[in-house]
């Protein structure tokens, strides 16, 4: 089995990425990936286009990655808030497309951990499908497609299984509009990694690998040979981007409720999911 590029996510450095981080980017290729992903939460023209010529100079391929705020919360209660949804949800699939990406993925259906002490109403299933058909439309006409994150349950409450998002998917309606897998989240909500992903093989956008830890692939809980050899049964064939956090920026501590690393250094996390990966998709081939 082959993949397409395999990425890493930079949110294990901070949440607000800027120009200032080029010099990641260049560590992030000689680490061996051949993919970046960017959060894009705000960022000025200036500094997208900065970042996005030295993603082409460093001929990175590019995905980018967000979420949404309760301020901008598409299933809040608050007719004023929604109205804020879209309008917002615009904005980062404009700086995903200055990038230079064809991808935004995250969570982007509600606000990251908004509860509201219950399971999802009729009403809150029907504003996000509203506000994601017309974010799709829009993404469509910006070349940009979205890739919508399965959280757990501790994150957010309207979509926690591969089955939900294909329930979304269908109903948004848009051949832009698909699923993101994370074998994080996966992990909790999902009976297996082959009766999660097989149902959805034609909705499927993008893969993170983020362990049980959110740290080093490999040593945590996660089911990786099983995780590999799904993606190999369904011919999966797209983008692969590990996700790993750390305590630097109190922004992820508080979003991912990351309290220890688990890992040694950034550079070690980088190196050894390459070669963890890697061996793998030689495991797939030689059986």
């Amino acid at each position: 089995m082959t993949h397409g590029s395999l990425g890493m996510n930079l949110l294990l450095w901070g949440v607000e990425i800027g120009p200032e981080h080029i010099p990641l980017f260049e560590e992030v290729k000689k680490a061996g990936f051949d993919l970046i992903e960017i959060p894009v939460l705000g960022q000025s023209p200036e500094q997208l286009a900065e970042m996005r010529a030295a993603v082409e100079a460093l001929e990175l391929d590019c995905t980018a990655v967000t979420f949404v705020t309760p301020d901008v919360n598409p299933i809040d209660p608050d007719p004023a808030v929604r109205a804020l949804a879209l309008p917002s949800l615009k904005l980062r699939i404009d700086e995903c497309a200055a990038l230079g990406s064809d991808l935004l993925c995250g969570g982007i259906y509600q606000a990251h951990k908004y509860f509201v002490g219950r399971g999802a109403s009729s009403d809150e299933w029907a504003w996000s499908a509203e506000t994601l058909h017309a974010a799709g439309e829009y993404a469509a006409e910006q070349g940009v497609r979205l890739g919508l994150e399965v959280l757990n349950r501790f994150e957010i409450f309207l979509i926690n299984t591969v089955a939900d998002a294909a329930k979304m998917v269908e109903e948004v309606g848009l051949s832009n509009v698909g699923i993101h897998y994370d074998t994080h989240h996966a992990n909790i909500e999902e009976a297996s990694p082959l009766e999660a992903l097989a149902p959805i093989k034609e909705q499927l956008f993008h893969v993170h690998l983020s362990e049980s830890h959110r740290g080093t692939l490999g040593t945590g809980q996660v089911d990786w040979d099983a995780t590999f050899q799904a993606l190999s049964t369904i011919d999966y064939r797209g983008r692969l981007a590990v996700e790993a956090f750390g305590t630097g920026d109190p922004a992820i501590v508080s979003a991912a409720n990351v309290w220890r690393n688990a890992f040694d250094s950034e550079q070690q996390l980088m190196n050894d999911a390459v070669a963890f990966v890697d061996a793998a998709f030689l495991r797939l081939e030689a059986n």
